[in-house]
């Protein structure tokens, strides 16, 4: 049952991290045809971050958003234990808000880094 449960966790861990993410990417703001910036653009209004990146970072992963647009964001890593124990999702413990601040989550000792992702957050 325990195991059955952290599969569970661990499945709605990545499908979380993996909605959230890209439902942020998908609900960012319009642009005009032309590529100008439209009156909807305002930082003010939106609360989605944008040009998030994330990968492997030594024994964790990183995420980074180049427009945090008044949103939040922060790095999760899915851990395999060394033993063969049941993978295991661990979250960054705070939500980074800041162009271009940097989102780090590692793994403990006797795991290792086998996917993650990014969760993040709006405003609205």
């Amino acid at each position: 049952m325990k195991k059955t449960y952290s599969t569970l966790l661990a499945a709605t861990g990545m499908a979380a991290c993996l909605g959230l993410g890209l439902q942020g990417t998908a609900t960012a703001t319009p642009t005009s045809p032309a590529g100008h910036k439209m009156a909807s653009e305002n930082v003010s209004i939106m609360g989605w971050p944008e040009g998030c990146t994330n990968g492997k970072y030594g024994n964790g992963w990183y995420a980074r958003c180049t427009k945090p647009n008044g949103g939040s964001f922060k790095a999760s890593v899915t851990c395999q234990p060394y033993d063969g124990g049941a993978p295991f999702d661990r979250w960054a413990r705070h939500w980074e808000t800041s162009a271009g601040g940097l989102s780090v989550v590692n793994c403990p000792p006797m795991s290792n880094a086998v996917s993650g992702g990014f969760v993040t957050k709006s405003t609205r």
